[in-house]
C-alpha cells in the first residue's frame, strides 16, 4: 500500500508542479495556398493568439514568402506535430535566389510576445526549419525578432543560416541585436536539407544588460527541464515588437510550427495530463484490487 501512495503521489507531483504554459501557436492554417503570406487571399491575415494586423511585406525584392500545401514534418516521435501547411519562399533552381526574387515579411506581436526594456519573465520560441540548400552557400536565411519593421537595422535576433562574419553559409546560428555573423554570432551545428528543431530560450530582465538567450539546434526532447547542449548569450539588452521571415540571397527555404511558451516542454512535446490521467486511473484498479 505505501508504494502505491508514493506512485500516486508521485503523479500528482509531476501533474502538479508545472504551471507552464503554451502561449502561441502558429500553424499556417487558413491561409491560402500557392498565395504569398502577405497578399491577395491571405489578407487579412488568420487570426492567430500572440499576433496582430496582417503579414507584410518589406526590404528586397518582390517575392515573399508563399503558403506551401502540406506542414514540414519533424522526425522525432516526441515532437509535438505538426498541421495545417508551411510558408516559404519557393525554390528557383538551378539559380540562387537573388535580390530580385528574394523576400521578406514580418507581423506585429500582441503584448503577451513583445519585449521591451522592462519585461521580467523568460519566454520559449520554437520552430520548424527547411533549407534548399541547391546551388551553394545561403547568404541569409532566418527568422528574426525585429523592433519595428525595418528588416536590418532594428534586429533584436536572428536564427537560421548566413554566410556573413564568422559563418560561411554551412552552419545554422544565430546573432543578437544585428550581430549576426559579425564575430558575435553563435554557430549550432552544420546546415542540410532535412527538416530541422530550433529551440530558443531568453531570459529577460529589466536590469540592463541583464537579459540572456540559449539556443538549441535539433534538441533532446522529453525530459525534465532544459536539455543539455544548448548554446548561450548572456549580458544584452532585447527588445522587440514583431516576427520576419526572411530569404535573401540563398536557396529557398521553409518554415512551420512557430510556437512560443513558458519553458521547453510546453513548445516541444504534448502536455502530459493524458498520460498522468491513463496512470491514475491504472492505480485506482489496482487499489481497488488490493482493497
Amino acid at each position: 500500500m505505501n508504494k502505491l501512495k508514493l506512485a500516486v503521489s508521485g503523479i500528482l507531483l509531476v501533474s502538479g508542479a508545472s504551471h507552464a504554459a503554451l502561449i502561441s501557436h502558429e500553424s499556417f492554417s487558413g491561409y491560402s495556398a500557392g498565395v504569398q503570406i502577405d497578399e491577395g487571399a491571405n489578407l487579412p491575415s488568420p487570426a492567430v493568439t500572440g499576433y496582430t494586423g496582417n503579414w507584410t511585406a518589406t526590404n528586397w525584392g518582390t517575392q515573399q514568402p508563399s503558403i506551401t500545401v502540406g506542414s514540414l514534418v519533424y522526425s522525432d516521435p516526441l515532437y509535438l506535430g505538426s498541421s495545417g501547411d508551411k510558408v516559404g519562399v519557393p525554390s528557383t533552381a538551378p539559380t540562387e535566389i537573388i535580390e530580385s526574387t528574394s523576400g521578406r515579411a514580418y507581423r506585429s506581436l500582441e503584448s503577451s510576445l513583445t519585449v521591451t526594456s522592462s519585461t521580467n519573465t523568460t519566454l520559449y520560441l520554437s520552430f520548424l526549419f527547411q533549407s534548399g540548400q541547391q546551388t551553394g552557400n545561403t547568404t541569409y536565411q532566418t527568422l528574426h525578432l525585429n523592433q519595428g519593421t525595418n528588416g536590418d537595422a532594428s534586429r533584436a535576433f536572428d536564427i537560421g543560416i548566413t554566410d556573413n562574419g564568422a559563418l560561411d553559409g554551412n552552419e545554422f546560428g544565430f546573432g543578437v541585436n544585428d550581430n549576426y555573423g559579425v564575430g558575435t554570432s553563435q554557430e549550432l551545428g552544420a546546415a542540410n536539407t532535412t527538416v530541422n528543431l530550433l529551440v530558443v530560450k531568453f531570459d529577460l530582465s529589466p536590469a540592463a544588460n541583464s537579459d540572456g538567450v540559449t539556443a538549441w539546434l535539433n534538441p533532446t526532447l522529453g525530459g525534465v527541464g532544459d536539455p543539455s547542449g544548448g548554446v548561450s548569450v548572456t549580458g544584452v539588452n532585447l527588445v522587440w515588437n514583431s516576427l520576419m521571415l526572411s530569404d535573401y540571397d540563398g536557396n529557398a527555404a521553409s518554415w512551420d510550427e512557430i510556437r512560443w511558451g513558458t519553458d521547453f516542454n510546453t513548445v516541444t512535446v504534448p502536455e502530459p495530463s493524458a498520460a498522468l490521467l491513463g496512470g491514475l486511473g491504472v492505480l485506482a484498479f489496482l487499489r481497488r484490487r488490493r482493497d
